[in-house]
Formats: C-alpha cells, sequence, structure tokens
C-alpha cells in the first residue's frame, strides 16, 4: 500500500508540476506576442530604425549560392514584399533613411547587404558581378519564400535590378532603377585605388570624402555611419567590388528584356557618376519605362531628398 501511495503522490505531483509549468509556458507566450520576441507568435517589425540601432536589426540567412547574407527587414510582415538594393560599397543603411515611408506605407521592406558589402559574406573570388548580386538576391527571395517582388536598386544596386530584370523576370513585380545608367564596363575607378591597399589597409579618409561628397546637404548622421562602414571594408572586399564593376557589360542583352514589366527610372541632374548622354541611351534601351528628372540632385536621391524619392516611388508600385 505504502508503494502504491508514493507511486500516486509522485504521479500527482508530477502532473501538478507540468500544469504549473504549462501556465507560465502560457503567460510568456502572451507576453511576448505583443513584444515580438517569441519565434512562435506573429512577429512585429519596425516602420523606422534610427541609426544608432541599425546594426542591431540585422539578420542573417545562408543562401544556396553559397553565401551567409546580412539584411534589415522593416514593415509590415503580411504586406507586399519590396527589395531595396544598395550601391557600390554601400549596405543596407544605405536606404534607412527613405525605408520608413514604404514601411508606414504597409509593404514588407527587405534591405540586404550585397555580397561583400557591409555584414555579408566577402569570398575571396577576385571580382563580384552585377549577374552574382542578382544570383544572390534570387537566392535570398527563395530562401525568404518570396515569389515577386518590387524591386529598387540605387547606382550599382540599380545595375543589379537590370541583371535582375534580364536574368529573373517572372520575379519582378515592378523595378525601379535609381542614379542608373547603362551597365558596360566603364572606368576601373574604386579598382585603382584598391588595388594599392595593403591585406590590412583601408582607404584614406580623404578618399573617403570624394568618394560621398553630395551637392546637397544629407543628414550627418546617417553619412557619418554609412562613410565609417564602407571605409571599414577590406582590402579584398574593394577590389572585388571595383573589378566586377569595371567589366560588367548588359547592353548587348537588353532588346531581350521582358518589357511587360513596369519600369521608373529616377536621375538627378546633378549627378556626377552619369551623364545626359548615358541617360538618353538608358531612356532608349527602357523605352517603356517611366521617367523623372530632379533637378540640381546628385547621384544619391535616397539620401538627398528621401521623402520625394520614397513617395515617387510608392506612387509607381501602387499604381
Amino acid at each position: 500500500m505504502k508503494t502504491t501511495y508514493k507511486r500516486t503522490a509522485a504521479l500527482l505531483a508530477a502532473l501538478v508540476m507540468a500544469l504549473s509549468l504549462a501556465a507560465c509556458g502560457n503567460n510568456n507566450v502572451g507576453a511576448s506576442s505583443s513584444s515580438g520576441e517569441n519565434d512562435a507568435a506573429p512577429y512585429e517589425l519596425q516602420t523606422e530604425i534610427s541609426q544608432e540601432n541599425w546594426n542591431d536589426h540585422r539578420q542573417y540567412i545562408e543562401l544556396s549560392t553559397g553565401i551567409t547574407m546580412a539584411y534589415v527587414e522593416m514593415g509590415d510582415p503580411e504586406g507586399d514584399p519590396v527589395l531595396l538594393i544598395h550601391g557600390s560599397t554601400d549596405n543596407s543603411r544605405s536606404w534607412s533613411m527613405a525605408a520608413p515611408y514604404f514601411a508606414e506605407a504597409g509593404y514588407h521592406v527587405y534591405m540586404p547587404d550585397l555580397r561583400g558589402h557591409g555584414y555579408t559574406d566577402k569570398p575571396e573570388t577576385g571580382m563580384y558581378t552585377v549577374g552574382d548580386y542578382a544570383a544572390d538576391i534570387s537566392a535570398f527571395m527563395d530562401a525568404k519564400g518570396i515569389e515577386k517582388a518590387d524591386i529598387v536598386g540605387h547606382s550599382m544596386g540599380s545595375a543589379t535590378a537590370q541583371a535582375f530584370l534580364l536574368n529573373f523576370p517572372e520575379k519582378c513585380d515592378h523595378v525601379v532603377l535609381v542614379s542608373s545608367s547603362p551597365v558596360r564596363a566603364r572606368g576601373v575607378g574604386t579598382y585603382e585605388m584598391a588595388v594599392t591597399l595593403g591585406e590590412d589597409e583601408h582607404p584614406s579618409d580623404e578618399f573617403m570624402d570624394s568618394w560621398y561628397v553630395n551637392p546637397n546637404p544629407v543628414d550627418e548622421e546617417f553619412l557619418n555611419y554609412e562613410k565609417e562602414e564602407s571605409q571599414r571594408l577590406d582590402a579584398n572586399a574593394w577590389v572585388c567590388i571595383g573589378a566586377g564593376s569595371a567589366v560588367t557589360d548588359l547592353t548587348i542583352l537588353y532588346p531581350y528584356m521582358d518589357t511587360s514589366i513596369p519600369v521608373l527610372i529616377l536621375y538627378g541632374s546633378a549627378d556626377s557618376f552619369t551623364n545626359a548622354e548615358e541617360q538618353a541611351e538608358l531612356k532608349e534601351a527602357f523605352s517603356h519605362a517611366e521617367y523623372i528628372t530632379y533637378d540640381g540632385i546628385g547621384h544619391n536621391i535616397q539620401w538627398e531628398i528621401p521623402q520625394q524619392c520614397a513617395e515617387d516611388i510608392l506612387a509607381f508600385i501602387a499604381a
């Protein structure tokens, strides 16, 4: 009898403990559901992230292309996906001032660091081409379960968006090219500087000041972070980025693009990285595209006039 009693008491005690733990677990789920900290609960995304806290919101994902990609996510998890792609040597922060307008409009915003940039892997492959970047974006969409998205790219990111449109048209809803130009082999540019760097060296302050010059005022806190993160890239990354930009040519493929996909091109008349002749060529190649020129605005449209840039893109993709 004593043995039976002890077994019964033990079972009752175990049952009480299990019920208590379950109750605690339910309370924790309820508490974390409102804060978005529990993986099983519906998660919440920010509609605005400060420059100071930007890095705290980076996430990481392994891609089928063999790299681990860093990215920042904002907006409505149930909203239509939009990918904001940064330019050469920049990272997801490049879109940080414009992204809140997309998030507040109800979009699910993804801002990746391209390979070799920011906190994404930097394989020593000699060069990173826009084809590499586009393949990574496609793999990112696959990994996140995104079938189709609005693709927005700035500068080299716009070249990536062009490569993505040509290679993965079925994954494009709308395509927006910000501060773009025809993608062909250009001057060696940053590559010439980068090959002079030692393995543990970084670009000089003087070079970075010239690399990030803008004809109009840009938020200083943002610019300081962006410049510092870009300068911190190692010599291998600068070499691979510069080499890839110097050798890529997509113009021969332009006649084969899917013109059923809506395209918007944004250009600042004070852009020092492209010129009127190249813009005329781009207009001809993308004859089906809408085109907006900003008088007196430079290459970094989403930095100089982030709200206007975002609102024009939003009006286009909403239509």
